[in-house]
């Protein structure tokens, strides 16, 4: 069976198709696909019995399939227009009309609350997806939303559901595959959070809660760096400090996704470059020839931030560590030797733009960065803007130094940064970048009271272990094994723990100038040694 192809049209594309297939002299077959709500009812009312329409292409040979695309956000404006702000409507409905049209008729209303807005919208998509699957099922889409995605084992920790539900669920329009499970794709994954955080705040905390505790024992057991890298992504959504968020989850990105450049971007990757330039106070002549050393090389790394209707909107370059690649030289200079000579894998952040109008959706650029980095193992970058040394420095990379020469001739050299992503080391780092968890929280907690057995028997550790003495036991037992380790880190930080919770030998001050640490590696260490515990615990 030959299925034909289908072409992603906007909205007026795709009624100058139909107005040609409608006069055709012969029969035609022709399929409208699109996500729900991007308004395929309203193009074929004017052409009766011409088209079938679906969520997802037919699959059926002979079928012209015409895709539409999300709305910009001049249409989607339009549909607004009245409102006093039509702003919060555009950037939620994420191109559908189908969800402008609700959302704006609840502003209109007197709804003025972000998550009340998304509750009407919510009502109507699932009242919409009634048509796909069971409303009882359909439940589930606001928690699988709020906590990002969720395997089939976690979705039955979350929510009460026949054991064929995550099967049922898989085959929505509105759902896809993920390495870590289930996700809900935007922009319903973001009204759906909204809406379940605004109605059930408590429960959203709950789920997010234990679906960190269940992403961190994970993270610990697993050799895929894909599903590592979205562990950790997720991890960081649901935990992370809120400075944290700001700089990777964009709010209400809409129909954005990040794609490879190919040769059919060239213009708009000159285009970014320029506005990269600009951004940084670099000279134009010396950005060209910059981009000239990129391309030139055998792998280019440039990747693209794009619209609904795949327009080049930003871009960042993630070049691998390799020697033979021409444009390495510049970007690290004197540190290329030390960088390089390992010959681990990793990858070079050496621009990263956004078109201005698109500001908001940056972070999407800036966590393909953190994901890629975590997938290779290692993460470089040079940039001598200080926004973003600040940055690397927030997500725990090392400053290396400034390159002795300037390279964009901008008055001052690149600030050059790295990190590894060593597996047995994420769990420490994520803890760092988004404050205690709640089990590790509790681990504390159980350490605290180690010698007060009344307090341990509170604990919710104390369940799992079978006792408060069977706690205090196992948690001595893993301290001692950590201390006993071969791995100078794991050492000192099981020496930590021993001398602070288990020994009560004195305070933080006391214990770091008798380990001859200074403060910022004694407490890293007693941070990375709760985290140890809190992944080795049952």
């Amino acid at each position: 069976m030959v299925v034909s192809p289908s072409v992603r049209l906007h909205r007026d594309e795709a009624l100058a198709r139909l107005t040609v297939l409608a006069q055709a002299s012969g029969p035609v077959s022709v399929n409208v696909t699109g996500p729900l709500g991007v308004g395929k009812s309203r193009l074929l009312a004017a052409f009766p019995g011409l088209a079938r329409e679906s969520r997802r292409p037919l699959g059926q040979s002979g079928l012209e399939v015409v895709e539409l695309t999300p709305w910009s956000d001049a249409d989607i404006r339009s549909l607004c227009a009245d409102l006093d702000d039509p702003d919060l409507v555009v950037r939620l409905a994420g191109g559908l009309p189908l969800l402008a049209d609700v959302l704006a008729r609840a502003c209109r209303a007197g709804v003025r609350v972000p998550g009340a807005l998304a509750d009407a919208a919510c009502a109507e998509v699932l009242r919409r997806l009634a048509t796909e699957i069971r409303p009882r099922l359909a439940a589930a889409l606001p928690v699988i939303s709020t906590v990002d995605g969720a395997d089939a084992d976690l979705l039955a920790d979350l929510v009460r559901l026949p054991a064929d539900a995550f099967d049922r669920l898989r085959d929505l329009s509105v759902v896809r595959d993920e390495p870590h499970g289930l996700s809900v794709v935007e922009p319903f994954r973001t009204l759906f959070e909204l809406a379940y955080t605004w109605r059930h705040p408590a429960r959203r905390a709950e789920a997010a809660a234990r679906t960190v505790a269940t992403r961190y024992r994970q993270l610990g057991r697993t050799e895929d760096p894909v599903l590592r890298a979205r562990l950790a992504d997720q991890v960081l959504y649901l935990s992370g400090a809120p400075r944290v968020r700001r700089d990777l989850f964009a709010e209400a990105p809409g129909p954005v996704r990040v794609r490879a450049a190919g040769t059919q971007d060239a213009d708009a990757l000159g285009e970014l470059v320029r506005i990269w330039a600009a951004a940084e106070g670099l000279t134009r002549r010396r950005a060209d020839r910059m981009l000239g050393l990129w391309l030139a090389g055998r792998s280019h790394g440039f990747r693209l931030a794009v619209d609904g209707e795949d327009r080049p909107i930003g871009m960042v370059n993630l070049t691998e560590l390799d020697a033979d690649l021409p444009v390495l030289d510049p970007l690290l200079q004197q540190y290329a030797p030390g960088l390089l000579s390992s010959g681990e894998p990793g990858l070079v952040v050496g621009m990263m733009a956004i078109r201005p109008a698109y500001a908001r959706t940056q972070p999407m650029l800036v966590r393909e960065i953190l994901s890629s980095a975590i997938t290779a193992g290692r993460l470089v970058v040079s940039t001598p803007f200080l926004p973003y040394q600040q940055m690397s420095a927030r997500f725990g990379l090392r400053r290396l130094g400034e390159t002795r020469s300037d390279v964009y001739r901008c008055g001052r050299g690149s600030a050059v940064y790295t990190r590894r992503f060593a597996p047995d080391s994420l769990s420490a780092w994520l803890t760092r970048l988004g404050g205690r968890r709640p089990r590790e929280e509790a681990v504390r907690d159980a350490l605290t009271n180690l010698r007060v057995p009344a307090r341990l028997a509170s604990s919710p550790l104390a369940e799992r272990a079978g006792s408060p003495e069977a706690l205090a036991r196992l948690l001595v037992a893993l301290i001692s094994a950590l201390a006993a380790s071969p791995e100078p880190e794991d050492a000192e930080a099981g020496r930590i723990l021993d001398l602070y919770f288990v020994r009560r030998a004195g305070g933080h001050d006391l214990l770091a100038h008798r380990l001859h640490l200074s403060r910022a590696t004694y407490f890293r260490r007693l941070a990375y040694g709760l985290a140890h515990l809190t992944d080795a615990l049952p």
